[in-house]
């Protein structure tokens, strides 16, 4: 149960209190403020990871001579993020045509690569 769940079911116990009430109101208010800095302040701090891991990206895929598998990028990364961040946030620079992301057969499997677009 968390605490605005908890405020609430106190507000509905003292509810012909108008002091409780307006007290709980508040409290309520307060933690939804705070849930909001919060979530501004995670969305601010995804936004720039996501930024320099476009860049990071970017910067090793115009020093790679050849077209580099998604493993290959993130070793490059120095194995700070996962895979799967990594296309997540690799996927708008494909999307405008920044990065070419391509299927290549290396032995008997096919696997993507990703290039700098030219």
């Amino acid at each position: 149960m968390t605490k605005r769940e908890y405020f609430e079911k106190i507000k509905k116990l003292v509810n012909g209190n108008d002091a409780y009430v307006a007290f709980l109101n508040k409290e309520i208010a307060n933690l939804d403020v705070k849930a909001g800095k919060a979530k501004a302040k995670r969305n601010e701090k995804t936004a720039a990871e996501g930024e320099a891991i476009r860049l990071h990206a970017v910067d090793i895929l115009r020093d790679a001579a050849r077209p580099i598998t998604l493993v290959e990028l993130v070793g490059g990364m120095g194995g700070a993020y996962t895979s799967a961040k990594v296309v997540y946030h690799i996927k708008p620079l494909i999307e405008d045509g920044t990065i070419v992301k391509e299927k290549a057969k290396v032995g008997e499997r096919k696997i993507m690569t990703y290039a700098i677009a030219e």
